[in-house]
């Protein structure tokens, strides 16, 4: 059933069962594909470690996060954007209750801010795309106000490639959830939201494309790059 939420209440209402209670396959990483992973991922001040026999990606140890290496491939970088940990928070979740393509979604749109020197709005994000929490524990978006092509092909061994992460630069300490509702959400616009989700109202979001690059664009910093009309001088 679909609800919605009030504007005044914070990130998303707790249903069903946590993320760690649901039965996912054991963890299956080579040892080529870790020390891929390292090489490729890893960066200073964070240290991994593969899956133990056993171990599957909703184990929760203190000071350790299990991430899929599809969301890597995906654009996830660590530490986490900060427009990710927005998304993660809001929506009261880890990156692996998410799927690969949820992933690329955020991080695309992030970069699509990025490009445009545009400060990343989660009431934007909420207005383009709808949150979708399955039963089976894992979560994904669809777009909502526009046309969402592109993704990644599907990988059906995301769920058992996966990595134990643990580190102190701002990005890992974050606490599984139990799933959200699968809920629609509106949210009100004005100001400058509003002229972006007027742009984007309609447009073909092609996710692989804007994800090109992504590891030369510019952070945006609160108050810079705010949203200018020149931009978009037929609005």
């Amino acid at each position: 059933m679909v609800k919605k939420r009030s504007e005044e209440s914070e990130g998303c209402s707790r249903c069903g069962k946590r993320f760690s209670d649901h039965d996912f396959p054991p963890g299956r990483l080579s040892a080529d594909d870790y020390e891929a992973f390292r090489s490729d991922y890893l960066p200073e001040g964070y240290e991994s470690r593969p899956p133990r026999v056993g171990e599957s990606v909703n184990n929760f140890y203190p000071g350790e996060l299990a991430i899929p290496i599809s969301h890597f491939e995906a654009g996830l970088r660590l530490p986490f954007w900060p427009e990710v940990k927005q998304v993660l928070k809001y929506f009261g979740v880890v990156p692996a209750q998410l799927n690969p393509n949820a992933i690329s979604v955020i991080i695309a749109f992030a970069c699509y801010m990025r490009r445009e020197r545009i400060e990343f709005s989660l009431t934007v994000f909420r207005k383009m795309f709808v949150y979708h929490a399955n039963k089976d524990g894992v979560s994904f978006f669809t777009g909502l106000n526009l046309k969402v092509c592109e993704t990644p092909n599907k990988n059906h061994h995301w769920l058992t490639r996966f990595v134990f992460v643990r580190g102190n630069r701002g990005g890992v300490p974050l606490a599984p959830a139990s799933p959200a509702e699968t809920f629609y959400t509106s949210p009100q616009v004005g100001g400058t939201d509003s002229l972006l989700c007027e742009y984007l109202v309609g447009k073909n979001f092609e996710v692989r494309y804007l994800r090109r690059g992504l590891a030369s664009l510019p952070p945006v910093l609160p108050g810079e790059g705010m949203f200018v009309l020149s931009q978009f001088p037929h609005l």
